[in-house]
C-alpha cells in the first residue's frame, strides 16, 4: 500500500495501449523504479525497474516510455508556449550561477529559481499539466513537480 500523500501521476496513454490492464492506474517514481497504484486504494499493482539512461534494449525503452509523464499532445502544448514566449525567454532571472547549471531530470530545482504556472491555453490544451510547473532555459522547458521541486520532463 502507498501513502495517502504520495503524489500519483496518470499512466500516459502510450504505456495503457503497450500494457492495457493498466488503464485507469496511476503511477509514482520511487528512486530507481516504476510503482504502478490503484489510485481508488492506493494498493500497488506492480514494481517495474527504471533505467531513463539505457537505450540499449526492447525492455529498456518500454521502461522509458512507461516512465515518462506526459503524452505527445501535452508535449507539443508545451512547445507550442514556448515558441510564442516574448524572445523565447522568461522577464524572470535568477541569480548567481544557477541560470547557467545544467538541468538534469531528477535534479531537485534550488528553492531560488522561480517556478511558473503554465498560462490557461496550455491547460485548455493539456489538462494533465495542471498540477505541474515550468522552468525555460535556452532552448529547453523543463517541467517540474511543484511539491518537491523536482524536474521530472525536460521538453526541447
Amino acid at each position: 500500500m502507498v501513502p495517502r500523500d504520495v503524489h500519483l501521476s496518470t499512466l500516459p496513454p502510450d504505456v495503457v495501449e503497450i500494457v492495457p490492464q493498466y488503464r485507469g492506474y496511476s503511477f509514482a517514481l520511487v528512486k530507481d523504479e516504476i510503482v504502478v497504484v490503484d489510485p481508488a486504494t492506493y494498493k500497488i499493482v506492480t514494481v517495474l525497474p527504471y533505467s531513463g539512461k539505457s537505450t540499449a534494449t526492447t525492455t529498456s525503452t518500454t521502461r522509458e516510455r512507461s516512465a515518462s509523464k506526459f503524452s505527445d499532445r501535452d508535449r507539443d502544448a508545451i512547445r507550442k508556449h514556448a515558441k510564442a514566449r516574448p524572445e523565447g525567454r522568461s522577464e524572470r532571472q535568477t541569480t548567481g550561477s544557477t541560470a547557467r547549471t545544467e538541468i538534469h531530470v531528477g535534479d531537485r530545482v534550488p528553492d531560488s529559481v522561480e517556478v511558473e504556472e503554465f498560462p490557461s491555453t496550455v491547460y485548455r490544451d493539456a489538462p494533465d499539466l495542471r498540477e505541474y510547473r515550468y522552468i525555460h532555459r535556452d532552448t529547453r522547458t523543463y517541467v517540474i513537480e511543484p511539491r518537491e521541486r523536482r524536474v521530472i520532463e525536460e521538453i526541447d
